[in-house]
């Protein structure tokens, strides 16, 4: 009798104890759909927020690519007018141009997401491995981009320095809309300067860098355009 008992004693008790093992496990396994759950909205609200400073990057992208063009435009006007006579050309035209060829239009696009996400250690966690390519290879571009802007500015501080020292900065500046000075009163302009094999150079360096520079931000557009693809959330 008491065998009986003690029978149906241990078999309550393991009953007991599976069903609260049992319990365990569901409670388990819901608390990692929660968690699994709270992953994947805040992985959708870290795609949107790339996605909208990737467009807004474009769009400033796009205006700064209308400046390059712009700059390139004027400076291809210069590269003509080398060697030829320098009767055909007004001085305060050319001073107006060389103005406008010393603008080097520089991209800063928004990182902060971006940034975030990597000193989070959520660009990691990202489930999309051609996304996490694409921002690997976005981080190394931009740093290249950030180069060539290094050099298009150091090329325009080239012309200014030799402006200084063989043209007239002064009438150069004079033709900017932010100058509140006249021309020079000294007997000089910049005409001279058509025939300086030196400043030609110059011009000629310039223009170079800013087409690779323009060929750059072609190339970039295109990353930008598979990123935001990568991240547009339904």
């Amino acid at each position: 009798m008491d065998k009986n008992k003690t029978g149906k004693y241990l078999k309550y008790a393991i009953g007991e104890i599976i069903l609260v093992v049992i319990g365990i496990l569901i409670a388990l396994q819901i608390n990692n759909w929660n968690e699994k759950r709270l992953e994947v909205n805040q992985e959708k609200i870290t795609l949107s927020n790339l996605n909208e400073e990737f467009q807004d990057n474009l769009r400033d992208l796009d205006s700064i690519n209308a400046k390059l063009s712009n700059t390139i435009g004027t400076m291809e006007d210069l590269f003509a007018m080398f060697n030829k006579e320098e009767s055909q050309f007004a001085s305060k035209t050319l001073d107006s141009i060389i103005s406008k060829t010393l603008t080097s239009p520089t991209w800063k696009p928004s990182e902060f997401v971006l940034n975030d996400l990597k000193n989070s250690g959520g660009l990691s966690k990202l489930r999309n491995k051609e996304l996490k390519k694409l921002l690997f290879q976005w981080t190394r571009y931009y740093n290249e981009m950030k180069e060539m802007a290094m050099q298009t500015e150091k090329t325009s501080i080239d012309i200014v320095n030799f402006l200084k020292t063989h043209g007239s900065l002064r009438n150069v500046d004079a033709s900017a809309a932010n100058f509140m000075y006249e021309r020079s009163k000294l007997n000089i302009d910049n005409l001279s300067l058509l025939q300086n094999p030196q400043f030609e150079n110059y011009i000629d360096d310039k223009l170079f860098v800013l087409h690779e520079a323009k060929n750059m931000s072609v190339k970039a557009k295109q990353l930008i355009n598979q990123i935001l693809k990568e991240t547009s959330v339904d």
